[in-house]
């Protein structure tokens, strides 16, 4: 059976460091304090399997601590109190407060002994436990980004963007602040992908997408994938001054990967057309309603030449 770790706590330093000693040599990790304020602040430090607790203690008594260890750290860990009284009364209160078990004192060796294994029993249960609940949190933390990602390019996909979008739109409306709703579409990419083949279209888009994380991944920023070469950003409490800015500086990003583009009749490197709307939103817009007006946007840049963005109010 695995060692466990103890956090030791008695006012009497002879009994605390015999007992120490004793549990030291049974193959168990040690942390030793005098009191009950040190046993607190010890506590989240140490992380420990057992709290071997005096009860009668000058600063604040054993049920005190164990109370207040039970409120901060709702994770349970064994708590075994000793004290020199062995009234049933007392044994009763102890449990009561939080503890687990009660050791008579002066500690018997075999009594010590056989409570420390079954307690070993309950550290190697909670600890695959615990190990059990780390592996869950993992997988469903997974199956959770799986579910809300593009597989291609790893953005946010359409099926997260519609729900974060209409949060956003709700949110924005509530406390009278500016949205900005981006989307762009990669130039010519029919051509691109006839001419190049669907592996570098793919790679295209994912080095598209790869600029958009980089660029707009910070708190109220979301980039996403709207399907096919078209994606879409939204900008938390960005009024359009800023979203100009922010279209000058993603046009920019896109033609500095200066990905080759022989067959587009607007640059030779691939290029992005933009669509931007801002506006203060009342809350009761629909996320269908805003793709559409922004979609209209982002065909006058296509119309004008591609290569550039188009700015719009939205009242």
């Amino acid at each position: 059976m695995e060692a466990m770790r103890i956090l030791l706590v008695d006012d009497v330093h002879l009994e605390r460091m015999q007992l120490a000693m004793r549990l030291q040599r049974l193959g168990h990790v040690v942390e030793a304090v005098a009191s009950g304020h040190e046993a607190i602040e010890k506590y989240p430090l140490f992380d420990p399997d057992l709290l071997l607790l005096d009860v009668s203690m000058p600063d604040m008594s054993g049920t005190e601590v164990a109370e207040q260890i039970r409120i901060k750290h709702p994770d349970w860990v064994p708590i075994i109190f000793l004290s020199g009284h062995d009234e049933p009364e007392m044994i009763a209160k102890a449990i009561d407060m939080g503890g687990d078990d009660y050791i008579v004192k002066p500690v018997n060796k075999i009594v010590l002994a056989a409570k420390l294994k079954a307690m070993q029993r309950i550290a190697h249960m909670r600890h695959q436990l615990k190990d059990t609940t780390k592996s869950l949190e993992q997988a469903n933390e997974k199956l959770s980004q799986q579910v809300n990602e593009d597989g291609l390019t790893k953005l946010a996909n359409r099926r997260y963007l519609d729900s974060k979008l209409a949060e956003f739109i709700s949110w924005h409306g509530r406390n009278n602040f500016p949205l900005t709703l981006i989307m762009l579409d990669v130039d010519h990419f029919k051509l691109f992908n006839d001419h190049y083949g669907h592996l570098e279209g793919d790679r295209c888009l994912q080095a598209v997408a790869t600029e958009l994380k980089k660029n707009f991944s910070r708190a109220g920023e979301l980039a996403a994938r709207y399907g096919g070469e078209e994606f879409v950003i939204a900008l938390s409490n960005c009024d359009k001054t800023r979203a100009v800015r922010e279209c000058e500086r993603l046009k920019l990003c896109i033609q500095q990967l200066e990905i080759p583009h022989s067959k587009s009749t607007t640059a030779d490197i691939v290029t992005v057309s933009q669509g931007m709307v801002s506006w203060v939103p009342t809350g009761l817009e629909t996320v269908e309603n805003m793709y559409e007006i922004v979609d209209r946007v982002l065909y006058k840049a296509k119309e004008q030449g591609r290569n550039r963005f188009v700015a719009a109010e939205f009242t």
